[in-house]
C-alpha cells in the first residue's frame, strides 16, 4: 500500500469530519456508543492525524500531548484495509511525527484484540488491564529511539 499519505489535519477541515465518521464505524458502533459533542470538542486541541488514498480518509489516530510522551488515541484503519499495512504505516507515521518533536515516548490503551498489532510494531503492555468504554484495555508503550 504505497499510495498512502499521512498528514496532520485541523478540526475544521472537511477531513476532520471524515476522521470522525471512520472513527465512529470502527471503534464506537460495533460497541453501541457514540461521540458526544462534549469528547469532540475535547478533542479539537489534539493532533489529527488522517491516513488518505484518493484523497479518501482510511486510517486515522489522535495524538494527545502528556509531556515527555504523546498518548496514541483513537486509532482506526477502513475495514477492508485491515491487516494490508496501512496500521503499521500510521503508527510509523505518528513515531516519526513525535520524534521530531522531541517526544521520548507514545502509548496507548490497546484494546484487547489488538494487542499484537501493537506489539507486532515494537509496543510493550504496562500495568494490569482494565475496563474503558465497555470493553479490556491494556497500556501499552513504545520508547523512541532518536
Amino acid at each position: 500500500m504505497n499510495n498512502i499519505s499521512f498528514k496532520i489535519v485541523a478540526p475544521s477541515s472537511e477531513e476532520y469530519e471524515s476522521l470522525v465518521r471512520l472513527r465512529q464505524e470502527i471503534l464506537r458502533t460495533p460497541l453501541g456508543l457514540i461521540f458526544t459533542a462534549e469528547e469532540l470538542e475535547r478533542e479539537k486541541n489534539n493532533i489529527q492525524v488522517a491516513g488518505l488514498m484518493n484523497n479518501e480518509v482510511i486510517a486515522t489516530a489522535s495524538l494527545t500531548t502528556e509531556l515527555p510522551s504523546y498518548r496514541m488515541r483513537l486509532v482506526a484503519v477502513k475495514e477492508n484495509l485491515q491487516g494490508l499495512g496501512v496500521g503499521s504505516q500510521l503508527i510509523d507515521f505518528c513515531e516519526q511525527y513525535a520524534r521530531e518533536r522531541g517526544i521520548s515516548s507514545i502509548y496507548c490503551h490497546a484494546r484487547e484484540h489488538a494487542i499484537p498489532f501493537y506489539k507486532k510494531n515494537g509496543y510493550v503492555a504496562e500495568g494490569e488491564d482494565f475496563n474503558e468504554v465497555g470493553i479490556v484495555h491494556i497500556k501499552m508503550r513504545k520508547i523512541l529511539t532518536t
